[in-house]
């Protein structure tokens, strides 16, 4: 691809056909499949490498801390770094160094001897390839699907993240256990597959010649803070980026709950794994209604209900916790009720954002989200060791119930009524 190369049809296909017949969507919706299937085999199988080698948790919560770390620090630098140079390098290269980090874990696990210096430092490389790779990403959707696709297009992405999440423990387990070193080969390959679907893409991925940011005039100091003043011009889009750092926050707070709750109430490991199997089961169905759902109810209505269903299933843990394949479907409906509005939240931003501007609002986005999940499961820790789980589950279910009142006062949500393809069902493919 040539940097600055335009095309009047770069960002919606001359024809609406159906997504299944869009090659450019299916061959990047089955790389990135790949490619979350291997994330989800190693995020298992490197905390139980480090444990194999130090025997120390502690390290192996260090390792996590430093992906994490690494994936919040290259946030805002990759999201400016997406809207002024080509996207499809970023991409493939940013692939192109995680499968270099993952085949140097496995030459690691082949070897029998763990630094773990080492090991952190190639978590930290991970994490800020990832940032790099997922801003680069950030505007493709729109590119290559037409405007009335989108909520399938984004439909089908929850559906491929919930299916690698729940086959990715498993083989990462069972490829751990067969040999140490297989589940990093496998992520590695899975990196490689998608640098290949980046570069096979026949759309073009951009910036567009012509749209600012010109990395001539404008300063990269004042682009990485560029997405962050757009939002604060949007009133939907300060209600979204609000929205979803306090969505993330109650939720990653949630999924820990729901584990030290079942423990508890005396739950085995192997049940608390197969609960939230379950659990994750669970939002992949609900995936395969949410297409329908999206395609016939307003925005506004998907949310407001949604709101309301949430806070009631958060609150429905508090009473089956002692009943874990209860408390699995409990906290799995919740989670399949959240895909809709997901889905109605994303197309809504991605149709509203400039596409040359896109990769730095959401990335300011997830910064956000990020910033505010991650003291999540140590605060609900602390306030579960003092009161019992129940104690924080109810205030989560609280701060839900607020929010959904919020949203019936909220102009933003009102404004989700007129989304694009809210009342249209001809075209989704």
């Amino acid at each position: 691809m040539v940097h600055g190369q335009r095309r009047p049809t770069a960002r919606q296909p001359r024809k609406s056909a159906p997504l299944w017949r869009n090659r450019d969507y299916n061959l990047w919706w089955s790389g990135t499949a790949l490619s979350r299937l291997g994330s989800s085999i190693s995020a298992l199988a490197l905390p139980l490498l480090v444990l194999a080698f130090t025997g120390s948790a502690a390290a192996a919560g260090l390792v996590g801390t430093c992906a994490a770390v690494g994936l919040l620090a290259g946030l805002l630098p990759a999201g400016v770094a997406a809207d002024r140079y080509p996207r499809r390098r970023l991409l493939a290269g940013a692939a192109l160094v995680q499968a270099a980090g993952a085949a140097a874990l496995c030459s690691i696990a082949a070897a029998g001897r763990l630094w773990l210096p080492l090991v952190t430092a190639l978590a930290l490389i991970q994490g800020l390839a990832s940032a790099v790779f997922n801003a680069a990403a950030s505007p493709l959707v729109k590119r290559i699907v037409a405007a009335e696709q989108l909520k399938a297009a984004f439909t089908r992405a929850e559906a491929r993240d919930y299916g690698a999440q729940l086959a990715g423990a498993p083989l990462g387990g069972l490829l751990f256990t067969l040999a140490r070193w297989a589940p990093f080969l496998a992520d590695a390959l899975s990196f490689v597959a998608v640098a290949l679907t980046a570069v096979l893409l026949r759309t073009p991925l951009g910036p567009d010649t012509g749209e600012p940011p010109d990395p001539a005039r404008t300063p990269i100091r004042r682009d990485l803070m560029s997405g962050l003043s757009h939002i604060r011009r949007g009133p939907f889009l300060r209600y979204a980026l609000l929205w979803s750092a306090l969505t993330n926050m109650l939720f990653a707070g949630i999924g820990f709950l729901f584990v030290v709750a079942l423990r508890e109430n005396g739950a085995s490991p192997s049940t608390i794994g197969a609960a939230e199997a379950i659990a994750t089961g669970c939002g992949l169905a609900g995936t395969l209604a949410t297409e329908w759902v999206v395609r016939r109810v307003p925005g506004d209505r998907i949310v407001l209900a949604v709101s309301w269903m949430v806070a009631a299933g958060v609150g429905g843990l508090v009473l089956l916790a002692d009943r874990p394949w209860l408390a699995a479907l409990c906290l799995g409906v919740s989670i399949a009720f959240v895909t809709p509005l997901n889905v109605v939240f994303a197309t809504r931003v991605v149709t509203t954002v400039p596409d040359a501007m896109t990769a730095r609002v959401l990335t300011s986005m997830n910064l956000a989200a990020m910033g505010f999940a991650w003291p999540a499961p140590l605060l609900c820790g602390v306030l579960a060791d003092a009161y019992g789980a129940d104690v924080p589950l109810i205030a989560i279910a609280a701060g839900l119930a607020v929010m959904a009142v919020v949203n019936h006062l909220a102009p933003a949500v009102r404004q989700l009524a007129a989304e694009p393809g809210a009342r249209n069902p001809a075209t989704a493919g």
